[in-house]
């Protein structure tokens, strides 16, 4: 409720002091999740302070702020040179890397649409590759065709792809690396099928951009992934993660400028402003992109080759760690992601044991009919080079508490009741499946609530949630969370 009397500002951080303690801390070193920490709090402070300084000026309008202007074609400079491109790519500054991939896609899809004319256009990727293509088609009317990848590398498998390919096929995607397993596709060969049968090619180096090419500087067998291989139409990258930058930040570049002009939106049709977008948004604070071409400029080649270097560490000490304990590296890791897997363990409680302990980890669903086991996921950064070692003793004690919770069979034999329920990929089922959504929630929303155990918000121990999610068929789980969002953020837990 909007107070009737401004509070003072003593009372505002108090509050908003209040709202930061119920949050884990994302410079400690104890987070393999999402929080990408350098460890370097002078870098932090460079950041903080050139966000603060363009913070409050829009790049929606280049003619009246034209810094934008310069730091984003310098920015974007910089994500040209990591990624081997000649003087035609051209680039935009995005807040994320799922804009990026939005972007992509638009141009990716109308590029088709020019050439073959109005049909319902495809995407074809491996199983591993991140869900915002998805979300781009069902923004944009596109179909998503998930193949399979090779079963002992976790990478992106070519005849699968190859296989995959239609008439209506309008882009292909390869990820360097992805998010689950940090396994790197292989994109000269996935740019051969591009070219051969003139589609699309779109390089996900969301994760990999600003981090494989100090790899391959130290000396790590890092595939060719970017404009050095023939046949790529668009390439993403994210500065927020391991260029450090502020989130959201990531760059989108463009083999050539028609297909940015593709990605572009102007209109010139009402009597207002000239409008010319480059991004999804239109109205964005130069706040982050500050922040990312002061971070970029404040560590330069050597600071990220010394970064870089800290993380091959890390990498190390935790693979050696977790194998010594039993646990099984999934695939072949070539970036500072890993996922481990288990017989023995119960990774889902591993995880709850973890966190209360204070380590966050990212626990991952099974995925049975592409032979692809759960597992526990490692975003491994700069920091925890230093960790490492008190982060596998916690593991160790956590193991021995991790057992799987009683009620864990109940929920696998719900699984293979609701999956007789599972509407797959058949339209008319999924379309009477939703007829039915509605009345469902009204009737037993407050049941489902309860049933989760988040009457209170999210509980401490998220392994049922997690087991159900592993047993229950996907659209029927994606209904179920959509709601239980949709809730938690109404009651403001």
């Amino acid at each position: 409720m909007l107070p009737q009397s401004g509070l003072s500002k003593a009372e505002i951080f108090k509050r908003l002091g209040e709202f930061a303690n119920l949050d884990a801390n994302p410079y400690s070193g104890r987070l393999f999740t999402i929080a990408f920490e350098p460890g370097n709090e002078e870098l932090r402070e460079v950041a903080h302070r050139a966000f603060e300084m363009f913070m409050d000026k829009n790049i929606l309008d280049f003619t009246e702020f034209k810094s934008a202007m310069k730091m984003e074609k310098e920015v974007v400079d910089i994500a040209k040179r990591l990624m081997h491109a000649d003087g035609e790519v051209v680039g935009t500054y995005t807040f994320g890397g799922t804009e990026s991939v939005f972007l992509a896609v638009k141009a990716a899809r109308d590029n088709f649409i020019i050439r073959k004319g109005f049909q319902m256009p495809e995407i074809v990727m491996p199983i591993h590759a991140h869900p915002c293509y998805e979300k781009a088609a069902e923004y944009m009317g596109l179909k998503v065709v998930r193949v399979p990848v090779n079963p002992e590398t976790l990478e992106g498998d070519p005849d699968a792809i190859n296989e995959a390919i239609t008439e209506n096929t309008a882009m292909i995607v390869a990820s360097t690396p992805n998010w689950p397993f940090g396994t790197i596709d292989p994109v000269k060969e996935f740019a051969e099928i591009a070219e051969d049968k003139k589609v699309w090619l779109h390089v996900d180096a969301c994760v990999g951009g600003f981090i494989l090419p100090f790899f391959e500087k130290l000396g790590e067998d890092i595939p060719e992934f970017d404009f050095r291989v023939e046949g790529i139409s668009s390439m993403s990258l994210d500065p927020h993660k391991y260029a450090y930058s502020s989130i959201g930040s990531s760059i989108v570049l463009f083999k050539k400028p028609f297909y940015k002009m593709l990605a572009q939106y102007a209109n010139l049709r009402w009597p207002g402003y000239p409008i010319v977008n480059p991004a999804v948004l239109s109205s964005r604070s130069a706040g982050p992109l500050a922040a990312t071409w002061a971070i970029l400029h404040y560590l330069g080649e050597e600071g990220y080759t010394e970064l870089a270097r800290k993380i091959l560490s890390a990498r190390r000490k935790i693979i050696d760690g977790f194998s010594s304990l039993g646990f099984k590296l999934l695939g072949k890791p070539r970036s500072p992601i890993v996922a481990f897997t288990s017989e023995e363990v119960d990774l889902f409680t591993l995880t709850d044991v973890l966190m209360k302990k204070g380590w966050l980890v990212l626990p991952q669903i099974s995925k049975k009919d592409f032979k692809i086991p759960r597992s526990i996921h490692l975003t491994i950064t700069p920091i925890h080079d230093m960790l490492a070692d008190e982060f596998l003793r916690a593991v160790e004690e956590a193991k021995s508490e991790a057992k799987a919770p009683a009620e864990a069979e109940v929920v696998r034999g719900l699984g293979m009741i609701t999956s007789l329920l599972s509407t797959g990929e058949d339209p008319e089922a999924l379309r009477l499946l939703m007829t039915r959504v509605e009345q469902y929630i009204e009737l037993y929303g407050n049941e489902l609530i309860k049933a989760f155990g988040l009457e209170k918000g999210l509980p401490d121990e998220m392994a049922m949630i997690y087991e159900l999610f592993d047993a229950i068929p996907p659209e029927i789980t994606e209904l179920l969370v959509n709601y239980l969002v949709i809730e938690l953020y109404r009651r403001g837990f």
